[in-house]
C-alpha cells in the first residue's frame, strides 16, 4: 500500500466508513485528486460508496470550465458519480457585502451540505493537508487568536445533524500528495488564483512562510505543527 493511502487509513480507518456513503469534495487540484484516488484505492472490496462533488465558483470562467471538464473525465474514469454545483461568487459577494474568499467558502459548504442530504452521505471529506493547517494557524496568529484558534483545523466535526466533515489528509504534507500523484502518473489542475497575492492566504504561503524559513527558522513548518 502506498504511503499516502497508509496515512489516510491511519487517520480515518476503513471500518468507520466502509459501509456508508461518502461525499468527496473535489476541485481538480492536486490535494483533492490525491484524496479521490486514495479513497477509491483503499475502499476497493468494501461496501463503501463514493460520490464526488465539484463546485464551480465562476471566478475564472475559462480556467474553471477546464477544471470542471477535468473532474468530469476523472470521475468517469474511476466510475465515481459526480454532483456539480455553481454560483457567481463575485456577484453574490458584492450584493451581500462579503469578501470573495468568505463567500466562496460559505457557498461551497452550503453546496456540500445540500448534496450530502440529497444522496444520504454520512460523511463529507475534504482534502486539507498539514500545509493548509499551518497556513491557517499562522493566519489566525496574525489576526489575533487564543488557544482555540491555535488548535487549528479540526480533523473531524459535524456539518449538521447526521453529517460529519472529515479531513483525512490533515497529517499529510503537500509533498506526500505530490509524490503519490507522481507515483500514479496522475495529472491534476493548477488553480492560477492560488498564486494571486491579493489573497491573504496566498501571501502567507508564497511570501511569509518562505521568509520565515529563510531568515528565522528553516523548520518553521515543523515548529508551527508542534504548536498546533
Amino acid at each position: 500500500m502506498r504511503c499516502l493511502e497508509q496515512q489516510l487509513l491511519h487517520s480515518w480507518p476503513l471500518q468507520r466508513w466502509s459501509d456508508t456513503i461518502t461525499l468527496i469534495a473535489i476541485s481538480g487540484g492536486a490535494d483533492s485528486v490525491a484524496l479521490l484516488r486514495a479513497l477509491k484505492s483503499t475502499s476497493t472490496g468494501s461496501k463503501a460508496r463514493l460520490i464526488a462533488a465539484h463546485f464551480h465558483h465562476e471566478l475564472r470562467p475559462n480556467e474553471a470550465d477546464e477544471d470542471l471538464a477535468f473532474v468530469v473525465h476523472l470521475c468517469d474514469q474511476l466510475e465515481i458519480p459526480l454532483k456539480i454545483g455553481r454560483k457567481n461568487i463575485a456577484r453574490h459577494a458584492r450584493e451581500q457585502g462579503k469578501g470573495v474568499e468568505e463567500m466562496a467558502r460559505d457557498s461551497r459548504y452550503q453546496f456540500l451540505r445540500s448534496v450530502a442530504r440529497q444522496v444520504g452521505a454520512r460523511n463529507v471529506v475534504t482534502a486539507h493537508t498539514r500545509d493548509d493547517q499551518i497556513e491557517t494557524v499562522l493566519h489566525r496568529i496574525l489576526r489575533g487568536t487564543g488557544l482555540t484558534g491555535l488548535s487549528g483545523i479540526p480533523r473531524a466535526r459535524m456539518l449538521e445533524e447526521g453529517i460529519g466533515l472529515v479531513r483525512p489528509l490533515l497529517n499529510s504534507t503537500r509533498c506526500n500528495v505530490e509524490d503519490y500523484l507522481q507515483l500514479l502518473n496522475q495529472p491534476f489542475r493548477e488553480d492560477s488564483s492560488n498564486r494571486d497575492i491579493r489573497y491573504t492566504r496566498n501571501r502567507i504561503r508564497h511570501q511569509l512562510l518562505p521568509l520565515l524559513a529563510q531568515e528565522y527558522n528553516p523548520h518553521v513548518d515543523k515548529a508551527l505543527n508542534r504548536l498546533i
